[in-house]
């Protein structure tokens, strides 16, 4: 018996609670147990029975006290915790071997009944059900599942986890050895896993209560700051590694900032937003963030501090470039941020579509390799750190508003490399905790819009005029005018001799169908109409005159340059 008590202990799951026995059932054999509880009332009978328990389950007898009268008696349970406390025990030698063995049968067949094996006593055998047993394990264990089949159990520290299939195994093949030893097989697991995705609460999808952040020592409501125990009706399945303390600092964090913006207060004030917005479970922002710098100016320290303040169980590092492939988006599942270092693209442009769907929390299709394919709502948020900012099919508005482009301006040599200064920072974790809720209390209170950093504007106006060199040509050179207009034809020829002139990198703009395709997203993304109209064959754009032209070359046919 203390053998087998050492080897539960063992195997104690931090998803499951203390088992707490409520029924056990008398067998038609239990002579001498059935005697004894007719006759409770009696103080000799009361006494024997006690003592047996405390023979054989010690500290847990008033549970099997009451279990063994669990529609035996009708008396209310208050009486019989008020009976086993006047109970006074017997002399132990008293109790005979027979009704220990007997209450010792009871006792384990009870609780291998609660835990789904039902036993027949005619054949002295026993039958599994699943569904008796995924009622104890729902019984112990806070477990939620979502419409697309997935399993989320609550771990004691306070938060749900997504165990995998053999994680989830293992707890089931822990209860079901609590209640039979050495009872598991594959196939009553693959039934309770079908039972408890019916059985157990069904969730639109976790994360819901937003305006909380999950910390070790517990939930942080943000608009009130005050910290609350931990709770499974959060449905919180992101933990912060990391325990509020509110007057916590970070001076040597603050330096570090200022050092790595050169002292730029507006990029500061982002920073600290940026990184507040990194610790939720919110995506209302809809942004992605483009770390932007040659190397050594910080980036790679303010990542490592990220990282262990977000939790490095939390955060995946899934490529750039993968973002536009059928495969590889599965790290992002129940994680809260994606820090990617390496987004080489390899020349070739990102498709946006996957891209765009995770920043804004959309729903997406997650294809797994040899499994079925799930719907999944992220609330990951994206950092790519990169030296060069990547090449995109697309230039629509909507993309290039989903991005803030966060600059690393500063160039740190190695001799004015701190090699301790990560260690510095990490032991400030509490603090820059404390300075990271500023700035996502900030940027709640602005509607989730970051605040506004001349620095920041500047790479995105250059990043879209990279991306879109059309736009750069139609903001520079054409100007709405009610009764003007410009013949189709002359916008490409023209748009040739700006580019000539600018040295820049066309984006395959020169190809006729390639510009007008520019062209239109630029139109869309300035919300001026296209009216055109067809004068003797000649089509021409209404509205619209060019401008400053006086400049521009014009290419003669032997390919020398002309001025306009």
């Amino acid at each position: 018996m203390k053998q087998t008590k050492e080897v539960l202990t063992k195997e104690v799951s931090p998803y499951l609670s203390r088992y707490k026995v409520r029924k056990v059932k008398l067998l038609e054999r239990s002579e001498r147990i059935r005697k004894l509880l007719e006759g409770i009332h009696t103080k000799e009978n009361l006494s024997m029975l006690v003592t047996a328990l405390y023979t054989i389950v010690g500290s847990e007898s008033l549970q099997y006290f009451k279990a063994l009268l669990f529609g035996f008696s009708r008396f209310p349970n208050y009486e019989y915790t008020k009976m086993f406390e006047l109970a006074e025990k017997t002399a132990e030698a008293l109790v005979s071997d027979e009704l220990l063995e007997e209450l010792q049968q009871l006792i384990n067949i009870g609780k291998a009944e609660e835990h789904g094996f039902l036993y027949d006593e005619k054949k002295n055998s026993y039958s599994f059900n699943a569904n008796v047993f995924a009622k104890q394990f729902i019984r112990r264990c806070h477990v939620r599942s979502t419409k697309d089949g997935r399993l989320f159990l609550y771990h004691k520290k306070g938060v749900f986890e997504e165990p995998s299939e053999v994680e989830l195994g293992k707890v089931i093949r822990t209860l079901m050895h609590e209640g039979r030893w050495n009872s598991w097989n594959s196939k009553a697991e693959a039934e309770v896993v079908k039972v408890l995705l019916r059985e157990a609460d069904i969730v639109d999808e976790m994360n819901t209560m937003r305006n909380f952040i999950n910390l070790k020592n517990g939930m942080l409501c943000l608009d009130r700051f005050e910290l609350l125990p931990h709770h499974p009706s959060y449905l919180s399945t992101v933990q912060l590694p990391i325990e509020y303390e509110p007057k916590a600092v970070a001076p040597t964090f603050v330096q570090f900032l200022k050092g790595i913006t050169k002292d730029d207060e507006e990029l500061i004030r982002v920073h600290q937003e940026v990184l507040g917005y990194l610790l939720s479970a919110e995506t209302k922002a809809e942004k992605a963030f483009f770390f932007y710098g040659s190397g050594g100016n910080g980036k790679s320290v303010l990542v490592s501090i990220i990282t262990r303040l977000v939790g490095e169980e939390n955060v995946s590092s899934i490529p750039l470039a993968e973002f536009g492939k059928q495969f590889g988006l599965e790290g992002l599942i129940n994680k809260t941020v994606n820090i990617a270092a390496e987004n080489e693209m390899g020349g070739n442009a990102l498709k946006t579509e996957n891209f765009k769907a995770i920043v804004s929390g959309d729903t997406i299709t997650v294809n797994i390799k040899y499994y079925p394919s799930i719907s999944y709502k992220p609330h990951c948020k994206l950092v790519f750190v990169v030296n060069a900012l990547p090449d995109s099919m697309d230039v629509t508005h909507g993309f290039f508003r989903k991005l803030v482009i966060v600059p690393f301006p500063q160039k740190f040599e190695s001799a004015e490399q701190d090699k301790e200064l990560t260690d510095k920072l990490l032991a400030e974790l509490p603090g820059i905790l404390n300075w990271a809720i500023i700035g996502l209390k900030r940027l709640r209170e602005n509607n989730y819009q970051f605040s506004y950093c001349t620095a920041i504007e500047e790479c995105h106006r250059t990043y879209n005029v990279e991306q879109n060199p059309v736009r750069e040509f139609f903001l520079e050179h054409i100007v709405l005018k009610e009764g003007a207009r410009i013949r189709q034809s002359d916008f490409h020829d023209i748009y040739l001799r700006w580019l000539n002139e600018q040295g820049i990198d066309d984006k395959g703009t020169k190809s006729r169908q390639k510009f007008w395709r520019y062209f239109k997203i630029v139109l869309a993304n300035e919300g001026i109409p296209i009216v055109t109209k067809k004068v003797r064959g000649t089509v021409y754009f209404e509205g619209m005159e060019f401008v400053r032209l006086e400049n521009l070359p014009t290419l003669a046919l032997n390919g020398e340059i002309i001025q306009f």
